[in-house]
């Protein structure tokens, strides 16, 4: 019976667990909520006329994320992006390794290079870092300053100059996956991708199955931080009243066998 009740604290605290990390990213961009997923374990008792199943207890199986969109939250920052669909930004760190996102908090480096909120080049369609000159010579060979950064909904990156001219300088790049709730989260809420995603299909928004851009915008955390307060009322309760099981058991056992 200890062995029992002993499941249900640990499931208790993995969803505890689960739903602190939910509460302490409500604030994140682009983060996605968790929910502890769990499953019954049973045992075989063989008797003389039947068989029967009997309890013992519960297994945690893995915290299954939700995808679900969240809200757009309005900034009117010109490097700022949010994704309204399916897909995931391209973000490569220094070491070349690539990973996936909905963070599009994004800022210039001194180089130029579009990068996202933690440094990691953000690339384009062709997966080539997305950069932008600060100054270019124009046919009169007069040098021009950056004055203004537009991207539009297929994720195509304006840079505008003092007088006025534009040049495209790429495409942000997008991916989409087979199975998004299959990918590994790898921190700061970047993911990357395993046999059960698949691996990630490149293209740009717009494209068919790839949400748009929307510029000056962010997407917020789709954590619903009363549901979960009520959901972590609940499991602290779950884990209460198992603690007070356990006692109650330890204390019968200790007196049974004094």
């Amino acid at each position: 019976m200890i062995n029992i009740i002993r499941t249900g604290l640990d499931a208790s605290n993995k969803e505890i667990s689960t739903i602190s990390h939910n509460l302490a990213n409500g604030s994140t961009i682009g983060f996605k909520r968790s929910s502890a997923g769990f499953t019954d374990m049973y045992t075989e008792q063989v008797e003389l006329r039947n068989n029967l199943d009997l309890g013992v207890g519960t297994r945690f199986v893995s915290a299954q994320r939700n995808h679900q969109q969240g809200s757009f939250i309005q900034t009117n920052g010109a490097l700022d992006l949010a994704i309204n669909g399916t897909g995931y930004f391209l973000a490569q760190g220094k070491d070349g390794a690539v990973s996936y996102t909905r963070d599009g908090s994004l800022s210039i480096d001194n180089e130029g290079n579009i990068i996202s909120s933690d440094g990691q080049f953000i690339l384009s369609e062709t997966g080539q870092p997305l950069r932008i000159p600060f100054q270019v010579k124009n046919q009169n060979n007069q040098i021009e300053s950056l004055a203004e950064v537009r991207i539009d909904e297929s994720g195509a990156v304006n840079s505008i100059y003092s007088n006025g001219s534009s040049t495209v300088v790429g495409i942000v790049g997008m991916a989409i996956f087979a199975n998004e709730t299959a990918l590994k989260e790898i921190g700061m809420n970047q993911y990357s991708p395993t046999p059960m995603s698949g691996a990630p299909i490149i293209g740009r928004a717009g494209e068919p199955n790839f949400g748009r851009i929307q510029s000056g915008a962010l997407e917020a955390s789709n954590t619903d931080a009363t549901a979960e307060m009520a959901k972590m009322i609940k499991a602290q309760q779950a884990f209460s009243g198992s603690s007070r099981m356990l006692q109650a058991e330890a204390d019968i056992t200790k007196r049974l066998m004094g």
